[in-house]
């Protein structure tokens, strides 16, 4: 499959891939002694416009981290390409020897959302890869550069398309023949994130996975739509926050309080949480998320004052909700105590979360899929020690007993359970 009468410009250094009919040579451009890669395909072969289809789909994208193309030429028996040789190591070879840190992987995701960006804003019209595995990413310091485009498409063509793909990676419509668009190679992104993380220190990283779980979506409504917006929640991530957490400019750590059920004091626990940091000399400010409680407890504290928007009495601060018709003011830098009710999807997006649950037997516990992450924390309330052991060795996970308290003092027990909850968790000076 070496095509003939290339000896006199190129010195083939070594087959990377060979069939019947195609083939994939390293060689040396004489010339200049560079290496290039030349991609050779027999003109008997189906595929056979695959060659200069290759290189007309990357015509004039402008991006560092596709190869440049060199030319297309061909014989009387085949069609070949020349193309540059991409020096690094593959993203599959580079995890088989080294763990990445949280920071890593988001610059690695972010410049792989670049390349991906730079083919779907593609002019005439978006170019959809279709072919995103780990061996086809080539890792240069912390940026990607992406080979291999045999199977891409214009998107007008793409309902023409085959059903190929490499089963793992490519979307279950790209496999099975559905409609295809700009989120498949978003699916596959995904899988790239997740692949990241299993081989990472931020395994466990909620916000990751949360990510992760929108991009790999089987339901085209419900996955995420625009690689933009991907490269956006990555680097929200990088710096730390969200866009719930971006508020006029003043950007605020979070710790969330959801109950598995009505009834189980994630309110009181969440007042108590608040009240403990300031204590500590930690600015906290409690909200709720759900209703105005705060607005509910201005009547019952003596000698309460508030100020721009915030209830002050004793060791609590609140965040008085007024609703959306009226405009409010900016809230004050400090660290939020969310109370989020019974709502899990809002619970996730703390920096720390709180999973206030009475493991009774007989009480409804429904727990999400992200419990036994390392950035929750489980509260038995409600219950004796037994229900508490039971269900810590259930979820494999520590669950607080937390003491009974009824009243507005922090007792010795509470504050136990605090301390241990918070230590280390996060930067909250």
């Amino acid at each position: 499959m070496i095509p003939k009468g290339i000896n006199d410009e190129y010195e083939v250094v070594k087959t990377l891939r060979e069939t019947a009919a195609t083939a994939v040579l390293l060689v040396n451009y004489k010339k200049i002694g560079a290496l290039r890669i030349l991609k050779a395909i027999h003109r008997a072969h189906p595929d056979a416009h695959s060659i200069l289809s290759e290189a007309h789909l990357l015509q004039g994208i402008n991006s560092s981290q596709l190869p440049t193309i060199y030319s297309v030429e061909d014989t009387d028996e085949m069609y070949y390409l020349v193309e540059e040789y991409v020096e690094g190591v593959t993203l599959r070879e580079y995890l088989l020897d080294n763990k990445l840190s949280k920071e890593e992987l988001i610059k690695i995701a972010i410049s792989l959302c670049n390349v991906v960006e730079a083919l779907h804003e593609a002019k005439p019209e978006p170019l959809l890869y279709r072919d995103m595995k780990p061996e086809h990413l080539i890792l240069q310091n912390d940026m990607i550069r992406l080979i291999d485009f045999g199977i891409s498409v214009r998107k007008s063509e793409a309902a023409k398309a085959k059903p190929l793909g490499t089963v793992n990676w490519a979307a279950p419509e790209q496999l099975t023949g559905g409609f295809l668009d700009e989120r498949c190679d978003i699916y596959s992104v995904g899988k790239i994130i997740e692949f990241m993380q299993i081989n990472s220190y931020a395994k466990d990283d909620l916000r990751l996975k949360k990510l992760v779980n929108r991009l790999i979506e089987e339901n085209l409504d419900k996955r995420i739509k625009s690689i933009s917006t991907v490269k956006e929640m990555l680097e929200e991530i990088q710096n730390g926050s969200s866009n719930k957490d971006k508020r006029n400019g003043h950007l605020h750590k979070t710790i969330t309080v959801v109950g598995t059920d009505k009834s189980v004091g994630t309110t009181f626990i969440a007042i108590k949480i608040c009240r403990f940091l300031n204590r500590k000399k930690i600015c906290a400010y409690y909200e709720d998320a759900k209703k105005d409680t705060v607005h509910n407890l201005m009547g019952n504290l003596k000698s309460a004052r508030i100020k721009d928007g915030v209830l002050y009495h004793k060791d609590f601060k609140g965040l008085i909700n007024y609703g959306e018709a009226v405009e409010t003011n900016t809230p004050p830098t400090g660290l939020n105590v969310i109370d989020c009710g019974i709502d899990y999807e809002l619970a996730s997006e703390g920096d720390v979360i709180v999973i206030v649950m009475n493991p009774s037997p007989w009480h409804n516990n429904n727990y999400p899929t992200w419990i036994k992450n390392k950035s929750v924390h489980i509260i038995g309330n409600l219950s004796s020690k037994m229900p508490c052991i039971t269900l810590a060795k259930e979820l494999k996970k520590r669950v607080y007993l937390y003491p009974t308290n009824t009243g507005t003092q922090i007792t010795k027990g509470e504050e136990r359970i605090f301390q241990a909850i918070l230590r280390n968790e996060l930067d909250l000076s």
